[in-house]
């Protein structure tokens, strides 16, 4: 039990790395589009554009970064929309169950499958040196990269939620075997 949660540590310390990134991101973004804006007034007042397609989809691109590398965090958190009408009443033991049933059949082939589907594109903008259609457009090889790189850390962080839960399931029902156990022996005294 102990290795697998050492396990889970290491995946849970790797997107918190990545939402560090991921926040000063928020920063470059706001910054960025502060500039856009502010430069698009002055440009008109001076007469000479001071934004650019290239700033413009800088911005794009940093949104990308921050919710790309924040999808794993955001989990670890446990900040994704959840529905819970039906597990408010729920006990512990039964909100682990489903925790590691949804992880194990939605979110883990969900996660696996979109960043193996996103592979080859990302491999091939990177072979043909994709650019932005757009005049002074910015490359585009490097942002595809972090479509599986962002799911790649989020399949990290389901399998530590799923360590998280199978660990507490087994904890719980080695508790429950031991009081069951102690309940048989004091019937028979």
């Amino acid at each position: 039990m102990k290795r697998w949660l050492a396990i889970s540590n290491q995946f849970d310390r790797l997107n918190q790395s990545a939402s560090t990134i991921a926040r000063w991101a928020v920063l470059l973004m706001l910054g960025l589009g502060l500039w856009n804006v502010i430069g698009r007034y002055i440009g008109v007042a001076i007469g000479h554009n001071l934004s650019s397609n290239g700033l413009i989809e800088g911005q794009w691109y940093l949104f990308d970064m921050i919710f790309l590398l924040g999808l794993g965090w955001t989990m670890q958190r446990q900040g994704h929309v959840r529905v819970d009408v039906l597990q408010g009443n729920w006990n512990k033991r039964r909100k682990a169950k489903l925790e590691l049933l949804g992880t194990l059949f939605l979110l883990l082939p969900f996660a696996i499958g979109v960043m193996v589907i996103s592979i080859e594109p990302s491999l091939h903008s990177w072979l043909i040196g994709e650019t932005s259609p757009d005049p002074n457009g910015l490359p585009r090889y490097w942002i595809k990269t972090l479509i599986p790189i962002g799911f790649f850390l989020l399949t990290l962080q389901g399998i530590s939620e799923a360590i998280r839960s199978w660990v507490f399931l087994s904890d719980s029902s080695s508790i429950n075997k031991t009081q069951a156990k102690k309940k048989k022996e004091n019937n028979f005294d």
